[in-house]
């Protein structure tokens, strides 16, 4: 089954379900949870976007840094985790290593939007009698065995070999996963799957390791984040007890003698700035259709500005900077909206405690954004998901992929020519060019 089919379309709209299931797929890896009232001390999502806002100004093409190619490393929440595993695996010779926060492995969804919906995630919103259906109404949720989705991974793998790169790369990979103990969305035993398939793919269990975050729901931790750890409300942005998701990460991915990172400084806000998606993008009438939005964020810190980067390295000053790309989850894109019904623009990018991270350890980071999408009326009307993205989440599925030219055929969004995955490698090529 590639799409839901009429019968499905029939049964949900005969029950009077329509928007229910409408609103779950759009929930896919992303709960539409109401957003929890801000807690004492808290910051206030609103002021920090207000901080977060510059004026208006064209985004401008990516840089040529010139950073180091060997180390380049990827994470992501959510979707944006299981983003970040299929663009480690797509490029597994030009990466270092990645950060899977609250994500299943590699060909969870056999590119099938009710699989995403009902197994490599479940809608926290969802009626708590929805929720407990059977599996076979296709409806409720169910979490697969370790030996179900370790089958997935290796087909998709196999089906795809000729558009990846070898997956003996992985062995000399770092991997870092992160489970919430509470998360309603993405079942820790889906997080723990991917850790396995990671080993099964040859990361030595030294460079692999997966962090269970005790009471958590879904989101990423972030010391002074304003939602409490054990729910899962937007910007999914956690207080845990300080913990610090993007400095542990950053750790384990680029510090493996256990040296640590140079202590975190505050970020610049000059180092955060959008940059022009669409010359990374395929163009013209023949372009597929790739769900990314018109810009995307960049930090740059200090030290590894176009012309310093170079400077500081050819006096001795430090080694080459280094290159991080990070995916966003579902409802965290720019174009988003917030608890405050505003966009949440810088709020992710700016909230996720990469940065100060990035500004004292010489590392860049790439923050490339999707936009939510529906499918065409035609397409629609058939009961088909191409194109339907309504809650602004990476492609692991396949909703860019038409359905018309599938027939039986594998999808195709899990591979280096896929389009987002290829527009961007374009963008990471462009930053490390000297």
């Amino acid at each position: 089954m590639r799409s839901l089919s009429s019968a499905q379309w029939r049964l949900v709209r005969s029950m009077g379900l329509c928007l229910a299931v409408v609103a779950a797929v759009a929930a896919i890896a992303r709960p539409t949870a109401p957003a929890e009232p801000a807690r004492p001390g808290a910051p206030d999502p609103a002021a920090a976007s207000a901080r977060n806002s510059r004026p208006a100004a064209a985004p401008q093409r990516l840089p040529a840094l010139g950073l180091a190619a060997e180390g380049l490393t990827v994470s992501g929440l959510s979707s944006g985790g299981y983003m970040a595993g299929q663009y480690q695996i797509a490029f597994s010779s030009q990466v270092a290593g990645a950060a899977v926060l609250a994500a299943g492995p590699y060909g969870c969804t056999r590119g099938q939007v009710t699989t995403a919906m009902r197994e490599c995630s479940c809608p926290a919103d969802m009626a708590a009698w929805l929720r407990a259906l059977p599996a076979w109404t296709g409806l409720g949720c169910r979490v697969p065995t370790p030996g179900e989705l370790a089958v997935r991974a290796e087909t998709a793998l196999a089906l795809n070999r000729p558009h990846l790169d070898s997956p003996a790369h992985l062995a000399r990979h770092r991997v870092w996963l992160m489970q919430g103990e509470r998360d309603p969305v993405v079942a820790p035993p889906l997080v723990a799957a991917a850790a396995e398939v990671y080993r099964q793919a040859g990361v030595p269990a030294g460079a692999l390791r997966l962090r269970t975050v005790a009471g958590a729901g879904h989101g990423q931790p972030e010391p002074d984040a304003p939602v409490a750890c054990g729910s899962t409300a937007s910007p999914f942005l956690t207080d845990c007890d300080d913990i610090d998701a993007a400095g542990e990460l950053l750790a384990w991915l680029y510090a493996p003698d256990g040296a640590g990172l140079a202590a975190a400084v505050p970020p610049r806000a000059a180092g955060l700035r959008r940059f022009d998606q669409r010359p990374y993008r395929r163009s013209g009438a023949a372009a597929p259709f790739d769900g990314l939005d018109d810009s995307g964020w960049l930090y740059v810190p200090a030290a590894c500005e176009p012309g310093v980067a170079a400077r500081g390295t050819a006096a001795g000053a430090g080694p080459a900077c280094r290159l991080h790309v990070v995916f966003h989850g579902c409802a965290q894109g720019q174009g988003f909206a917030g608890p405050d019904g505003q966009p949440l623009g810088a709020r992710f990018v700016a909230g996720a405690g990469y940065n100060r991270w990035a500004e004292s350890n010489r590392l860049v980071l790439l923050y490339p954004q999707v936009r939510a999408s529906t499918p065409p009326p035609a397409a629609a009307a058939r009961g088909q998901t191409y194109q339907l993205n309504p809650e602004g989440c990476w492609d692991f599925w396949g909703y860019t992929n038409p359905d018309e030219a599938l027939s039986g055929v594998f999808r195709t969004f899990a591979r280096r020519d896929a389009p987002q995955l290829a527009a961007v490698k374009r963008m990471v090529d462009a930053l490390l060019v000297r």
